[in-house]
């Protein structure tokens, strides 16, 4: 039956034009194949954190963090590259990019015989780390302007799935077949989804045609690379030896350089001149110190709950990967709900409330872990408050950067934000696998496997939370976010 509008009312000036049942359709199939091959980012750290226990007897190293670390890493130096490639090329095009890399990464990762490998498909993993920012400017691009707060609000919900899906989906892999089987499963995943994404989902016609700073992103990913490792390698080598400070020296002044060059550079890879709005500057601390949180979550929670009760430690708990999913499966579950609904509260209430509201809930559940709870029901109850901040918070971040930044900058502002976020987890990663370290009850000489102190888990969970009071008190005195947000359709 066709549809008719004889008898709908002109639209308004600055509204959108009223959609056919058809239009409407097509809408729902892209933001659905969006969100699917937008878990690529998410999946390649939510499938690992239950795994990274099970590595131990395959690489016998302290530094395992790194296969967390490298992704991050990776991310942080691509994600300009990234955001700068989409906004001149399409948003579309540089998806399915990212998507192949990924694919050629799990590969390298379900067949690696040593670390050094390991890392390296990990390394080409992370460069799917921007693909959440893509997507984030592709539905501002693409879709109506009344949808694009809520869409953004879905994608989030999308990573909710992956939130609530990984566990049970690593649970099941890591003992039935092995660690490796997870990325032979991320590497169908993403090869099915590729064409169907090429066909079915718009590109945008938006360019903004500048040149490439690979320089730029050249002195970043050294900067950032070079002080993770003097953060890693400080207790080893001493805070006060030649390699650290030497280390952590360059890393400053390689980042220091990254600044300068920017400042000068006419086309750079991360536009800090848009930090001169305080409205995005707010918005990229406060995630700095959100992805530190969430990090530090991910990484502790499994690894506590994994190890089986021993003289000496009050926290062992001793699930498989599939018990820990079923203990923890609130987290996932609240993060696709909060999602959609943190969308809404942003369109009606301004996306700040949002931020705060998320990490309180994050705080509250990083003070609780750090009790080292051992029934199930605690366990559950902490996992859904912690949900619920993650769901407010991708819900949050790109309505607050979308209405912060031009329409023509929608990716490179998105990648900004991913930049920050990636940034926060890989310095929790690496800072927290140090405090671990140093806490260490003992090591199992047959298989490896390491276990670690009470304090080990209680100091690390309460530094998370102090950091994000940080954040928090970013979040409070924001002006930015306030109103209620607009999805970018403002004037800049």
């Amino acid at each position: 039956m066709t549809e008719t509008t004889t008898n709908r009312p002109p639209p308004q000036p600055g509204e959108d034009p009223p959609l056919s049942r058809r239009q409407r359709w097509r809408y729902g199939a892209a933001l659905a194949l969006i969100v699917l091959i937008s878990e690529l980012a998410p999946m390649e750290i939510t499938l690992v954190y239950p795994a990274i226990p099970h590595m131990t007897q395959d690489f016998r190293t302290l530094h395992l963090g790194w296969v967390l670390t490298m992704v991050s890493l990776v991310a942080v130096i691509s994600l300009p590259l990234v955001g700068k490639l989409a906004d001149t090329y399409g948003k579309k095009r540089v998806m399915l990019i990212l998507a192949a890399l990924f694919s050629i990464g799990s590969l390298i990762c379900a067949t690696a015989d040593s670390f050094p490998m390991l890392l390296a498909g990990r390394a080409l993993q992370g460069t799917a780390g921007g693909m959440v920012a893509v997507s984030y400017a592709l539905v501002r691009d693409t879709f109506p302007r009344r949808w694009v707060p809520v869409a953004l609000g879905t994608v989030a919900a999308g990573i909710g799935v992956s939130a609530l899906a990984s566990p049970f989906v690593a649970g099941w892999f890591i003992d039935n077949h092995g660690w490796q089987s997870l990325f032979w499963f991320m590497l169908g995943y993403a090869v099915l989804l590729i064409p169907v994404v090429a066909v079915l989902v718009p590109e945008t016609s938006l360019r903004l045609h500048q040149r490439l700073d690979l320089l730029g992103v050249t002195l970043l990913g050294s900067g950032v690379g070079l002080a993770l490792v003097g953060i890693s390698q400080g207790p080893k080598w001493g805070w006060a030896s030649s390699g650290t400070l030497g280390t952590l020296l360059g890393a400053a002044g390689l980042l220091a350089a990254f600044v300068v060059w920017e400042l000068r550079v006419s086309a750079p890879a991360i536009d800090l001149r848009l930090l001169a709005s305080g409205a995005l500057r707010s918005t990229l601390v406060a995630y700095l110190f959100i992805g530190f949180m969430i990090a530090g979550y991910g990484l502790l929670m499994p690894q506590m709950l994994q190890t089986p009760a021993q003289v000496g430690i009050t926290y062992g708990v001793g699930l498989t990967a599939t018990a820990l999913a079923l203990w923890t499966f609130p987290s996932g579950l609240l993060t696709m709900v909060c999602g959609p609904l943190g969308g809404a509260v942003a369109r009606r209430r301004g996306a700040r409330l949002t931020l705060i509201g998320a990490v309180c809930a994050m705080i509250t559940g990083l003070v609780a872990a750090a009790a080292l709870p051992e029934q199930r029901w605690q366990i559950m109850v902490i996992s859904a408050v912690f949900g619920i901040g993650m769901g407010l918070y991708y819900a949050s971040g790109p309505n607050l950067v979308m209405d912060a930044v031009p329409a023509e900058q929608s990716a490179v502002g998105a990648a900004m934000l991913g930049v920050v976020a990636q940034l926060g987890n890989a310095i929790a990663v690496t800072v927290l696998s140090v405090v671990m370290a140093q806490n260490i009850a003992r090591q199992n000489p047959t298989t490896g496997r390491i276990t670690y102190s009470d304090t080990a888990f209680q100091h690390s969970f309460i530094l998370a939370a102090v950091v994000g009071l940080a954040g928090l008190a970013v979040a409070i005195k924001m002006r930015h976010g306030r109103a209620p947000a607009t999805g970018g359709a403002v004037t800049h």
